[in-house]
């Protein structure tokens, strides 16, 4: 299990401690959430429309949800059944789309399903600490292929740790937390030509993210899912949704994968307000391009106002975050930020990052008052 296992994006870390949640008193940049609300009218249509009633389970198959999502799949991915250039474009249908709360159950549902058939789950740290979590619930070994010092892949070493049996790799692209692409497509081929019965799960919980325009169409696997039968690609609504606190995620893949991933669900895992907020979300297309454009703008914002700051230098980013590279420890810069009121995320329990800090895209206004406490935190650490 990897070093930061216990340190999952759902703390507020001091000393490896939780901290109570005080959204009054701090600045919330250390859980890559989104800084933007779903537009209320599209909640109360929502409701409005569902008539949920509470007293009653809801969907086992949530087959409006799964139809909703391929849909939203398709036509974000430019996937419509053609076949051109060699590369087929096949469109995912919806008993390919299997429903969990949240990317984390995702993640979980691809361990257990894929259980019996794997000896070994493969990660590449530093990473989402969730893979090797879930595959230690799962009594599954955990062999760590870390990326390079430039946060690539080691392919050659990817290749020779999937040789060794049966395995299931988690690709985060792009990854959390050093927010780069890990081009899994590239490594989807690789690993295939190597060993045709490795499974591949790319997490795309920041494609939408993945691209330097702020309307541009984001970097996805999802297109290849047709001719790879071991390939899972694994969705989150918490991010570009801005529905995290909802708890919904997907993973897409062939129909044999997808049913064993049905095997492995439990029933009644998306709630009914869940649900009916999601369909609707999905129904408007609007908001979540807004959210997009207006998060990668801030990116940059970001990114250039760490850029300006002494002490602080930032890596390129296609994700709702980006990791620096601080000349004073990050736990003592985590600490100089909580007393100033903003909250970023640090890695006590890594020593490849114990001078990195993610900083998560706010708003224009939090980003402007986290970079002047930054500059602040800076100058007295110096």
């Amino acid at each position: 299990m990897a070093d930061e296992s216990v340190l999952t994006d759902g703390d507020i870390l001091a000393d490896g401690q939780a901290v109570a949640d005080d959204s009054r008193r701090f600045i919330r940049l250390h859980l890559n959430e989104s800084p933007y609300e779903v537009p209320p009218e599209l909640i109360d249509r929502a409701l409005a429309a569902a008539r949920v009633g509470l007293n009653r389970y809801p969907e086992t198959a949530a087959a409006r949800l799964q139809a909703a999502y391929a849909d939203y799949t398709n036509a974000s991915a430019g996937l419509d059944g053609a076949v051109g250039g060699g590369e087929s474009r096949e469109a995912v249908r919806p008993d390919q789309v299997v429903p969990a709360n949240g990317g984390d159950e995702a993640i979980n549902l691809t361990v257990q399903a894929l259980r019996p058939l794997i000896r070994q789950v493969v990660v590449m740290p530093p990473t989402f600490s969730e893979y090797a979590r879930a595959a230690g619930v799962a009594g599954r070994r955990v062999v760590e292929v870390p990326l390079t010092r430039n946060h690539h892949v080691d392919l050659a070493a990817l290749t020779a740790a999937v040789s060794k049996g049966p395995s299931l790799i988690f690709i985060c692209d792009p990854n959390n937390p050093t927010g780069n692409p890990l081009e899994a497509a590239t490594v989807l081929e690789a690993l295939t030509r190597a060993r045709p019965d490795t499974f591949v799960a790319v997490d795309e919980a920041y494609w939408e993210f993945a691209t330097d325009e702020p309307y541009g169409r984001g970097r996805t696997v999802v297109g290849l899912v047709a001719r790879h039968p071991n390939l899972i690609v694994l969705r989150t609504m918490s991010k570009a949704f801005s529905l995290a606190g909802a708890r919904l995620g997907f993973a897409i893949a062939a129909p044999d994968v997808a049913r064993r991933l049905e095997d492995a669900r439990m029933p009644f895992n998306i709630n009914s307000l869940t649900a009916a907020i999601a369909e609707e979300v999905l129904r408007d297309p609007v908001h979540v391009r807004e959210v997009t454009a207006r998060v990668v703008a801030g990116r940059r914002r970001l990114a250039e106002g760490l850029a300006a700051i002494p002490g602080v230098a930032p890596h390129p980013s296609l994700t709702n975050f980006v990791l620096a590279r601080t000349d004073p420890p990050a736990d003592e810069v985590f600490e100089a930020m909580k007393a100033r009121g903003v909250l970023i995320r640090h890695y006590p329990r890594r020593k490849d990052l114990s001078h990195h800090i993610r900083v998560a895209v706010g708003t224009p206004d939090e980003i402007d008052r986290c970079l002047r406490a930054l500059a602040e935190t800076m100058e007295v650490l110096r």
